[in-house]
């Protein structure tokens, strides 16, 4: 496979050279599809989305990977070896790693249908997974997502040694839910607070309120982070605003506390304005559940690996991280697998330093395509 691997490094790094924001990916779309055609693979368009598609290999039962494409708003610092030519934009989560793989995929069991018997391998390259709401909410409303049987994913994980894959059996990624909060009264003269209602103090009260609510509602075993971000109210020093708006989110890792969270944050505010006579309207603009491993691939993909001698390399965490990915809209609708593959290199995630290690190709595909190859679904659905 070293043929492939350094094929699939040149991919990597024109992938990384031109990032793309989401949704906006056509430069992306267009060197996927142009690249798979040059295999002699066909590239399918989404129905709905303007970027991003998908492609099949073999026949028979539905197994999907998800491949992400889009990247972030970041300057990427200047002394990188392969380095944005788009001013602004950097593939910084990694992205251009998780599509070169998927690519890899495609051309690997290209080349080996027979490994895929009895089943067929459908490769999604989903736009917006950096975006909210994203692009996974929107895949799973297109036909092309009809009889998915299972779903693979795969992150990179800087500053952790290549080779390691970091494998959480349950939640993997947190939800990430942003709250929007307006909180409506009469205003007037700062002079006269009797005659109005005071929404900055009210807004303050709301705050550590609900916040002391939530602490006795959610139980301590079940993680909840939450904190508001902003608080918008008023223009001057003598008006007594007619509106405060407050903003802030929440995760969890549980996606039954997501809902009870949910309902315990409106009925609080019912109960808050039958309290201090304001009007409240709550809104949560964007929800992401919890990622959820099934427990099942879980263990098939640790028994493939202790069988093919990779126990070594498996790592599993104590606790799952805090961060959220899109990819918990898969994942909830069928049993989905997200592997954190490490990527060595320097720097952060969402940082202008990230620069990963171009070898983790070599056992992310590794693994993935024997895993793939020797799939039990009868063990599994």
């Amino acid at each position: 496979m070293s043929t492939l691997f350094s094929l699939l490094t040149g991919v990597r790094r024109r992938l990384h050279t031109y990032p793309e924001l989401s949704f906006m990916e056509n430069r992306t779309t267009d060197f996927i599809e142009e690249t798979l055609k040059s295999w002699n693979i066909p590239f399918f368009r989404f129905e709905q989305l303007k970027t991003g598609g998908y492609c099949d290999i073999g026949e028979g039962k539905l197994v999907a990977f998800r491949a992400d494409i889009d990247a972030l708003p970041i300057q990427e610092n200047a002394v990188h070896t392969v380095k944005s030519q788009t001013n602004g934009i950097m593939h910084a989560c990694g992205h251009d790693y998780h599509t070169a793989i998927g690519l890899g995929l495609a051309k690997y069991f290209s080349e080996h249908p027979e490994k895929l018997i009895p089943f067929k391998l459908r490769i999604f390259f989903q736009p917006g997974e950096e975006a909210a709401p994203g692009g996974a909410e929107k895949v799973v409303e297109e036909s092309s997502w009809n009889n998915v049987a299972l779903i693979l994913g795969v992150h990179v994980a800087p500053n952790n040694p290549v080779g390691n894959v970091y494998l959480i059996d349950g939640p993997v990624q947190a939800s990430s839910t942003s709250l929007s909060i307006e909180i409506h009264g009469p205003g007037g003269h700062t002079s006269k607070p009797e005659e109005t209602l005071d929404l900055i103090r009210l807004a303050s009260i709301y705050v550590n309120q609900l916040q002391t609510m939530l602490q006795e509602t959610i139980a301590a075993h079940e993680k909840l982070v939450f904190a508001f971000g902003s608080v918008q109210g008023g223009s001057t020093h003598n008006i007594i605003p007619q509106q405060v708006r407050l903003r802030g989110s929440f995760r969890t890792l549980n996606n039954d506390v997501l809902k009870k969270t949910i309902q315990a944050i409106r009925t609080f505010t019912t109960a808050f304005d039958q309290t201090y006579s304001t009007k409240s309207q709550v809104e949560f603009p964007t929800n992401c559940p919890a990622t959820i491993n099934n427990s099942a691939l879980y263990q098939h993909f640790a028994d493939y690996m202790n069988r093919s001698g990779y126990s070594d390399f498996v790592i599993r965490p104590e606790t799952p991280s805090m961060g959220a990915d899109d990819f918990a809209f898969y994942a909830r609708q069928v049993p989905g697998l997200y592997l954190i593959i490490g990527g060595g290199g320097t720097g952060t995630l969402h940082s202008g330093d990230l620069e990963l290690d171009e070898s983790l190709i070599e056992p992310a595909l590794s693994y993935l395509t024997g895993f793939i190859a020797q799939l039990k679904l009868d063990t599994i659905l």
